[in-house]
């Protein structure tokens, strides 16, 4: 954990030397669990793509890749698409199905904004939708469309900080018993000194704790920590990687990823 947490100690200090100007709130899921309350703009398309690796004590899990595609409908709604492509590989020679490789079902949603942020009270949105299980491939198929929820809220606070809040339920298509998920992010973000009105660059770190509860199993509690640089208005990487706090969470997590964000066309009026 203080490994961990060293080096977001250190981006966060010399994060203060950049220039404290406006920043541009940039709406991407990744590459935090935890998510914010913001959607993509009024006629935008956003393409988020990701490779995750999770290490628990007897699978390694790797994610090649997760993907997520969003387009803002108005600016109280938008529409979302989610997926992954996995692949398992179990420590132990015992097991019946020691690889597997596949698509887990695709979900599709939608992000509703609720309320607007004002001064220090958050802003927040509804998350929601369903896996189609027949989107995917035959041995990762479920037995049910699953539903999900989850409620998001954030706060920006004074100095280019943020909190953001997670409350919501997931269901695995096999059993009518709900996950619940819970999670707590702070982020601090800076613009880079070269950044421009016009190539727009800054830095957002953060630290966050998230926890998954299946009902009638054990408490899964993570922490991670990671970085996004935004290179302009359009174009998003990142890093993290985290930990497992309790025996039945991974020994350790980590995940790189991309968000592009394509512009509307606008209709140039005829001379």
């Amino acid at each position: 954990m203080k490994k961990l947490l060293f080096p977001l100690v250190l981006l966060l200090s010399y994060s203060t030397l950049f220039s404290q100007d406006t920043i541009f709130h940039f709406a991407s899921t990744r590459p935090a669990f935890t998510e914010g309350a913001l959607l993509v703009p009024k006629g935008k398309a956003q393409v988020e793509l990701g490779m995750e690796y999770r290490n628990f004590r007897n699978v390694q899990e790797l994610q090649h890749p997760s993907f997520q595609l969003k387009y803002g409908v108005s600016n109280f709604f938008e529409f979302r698409v989610f997926g992954n492509a996995a692949s398992y590989w179990h420590k132990g020679n015992d097991s019946i199905n020691s690889n597997a490789t596949g698509l887990h079902p695709i979900a599709i949603g939608m992000k509703i904004k609720m309320i607007d942020a004002k001064r220090y009270a958050p802003a927040s949105s509804f998350i929601g939708g369903l896996t189609a299980n027949v989107i995917s491939t035959k041995n990762f198929r479920t037995e049910y469309v699953a539903p999900y929820f989850k409620i998001a809220m954030e706060q920006f606070l004074p100095k280019n900080f943020g909190m953001q809040y997670n409350y919501g339920l997931q269901w695995d298509g096999e059993t009518p018993k709900p996950t619940y998920m819970v999670a707590v992010s702070a982020n601090y973000t800076s613009l880079l000194k070269k950044s421009t009105p016009e190539k727009h660059r800054q830095v957002k770190v953060f630290t966050e704790v998230y926890g998954l509860y299946p009902q009638g199993q054990d408490f899964d509690i993570r922490v991670n920590a990671g970085l996004a640089f935004l290179l302009n208005k359009w174009v998003q990487i990142d890093f993290s990687a985290g930990a497992g706090c309790t025996k039945h969470s991974p020994r350790f997590i980590s995940s790189a990823g991309l968000a592009l964000c394509f512009p509307n066309k606008e209709k140039k009026s005829k001379e």
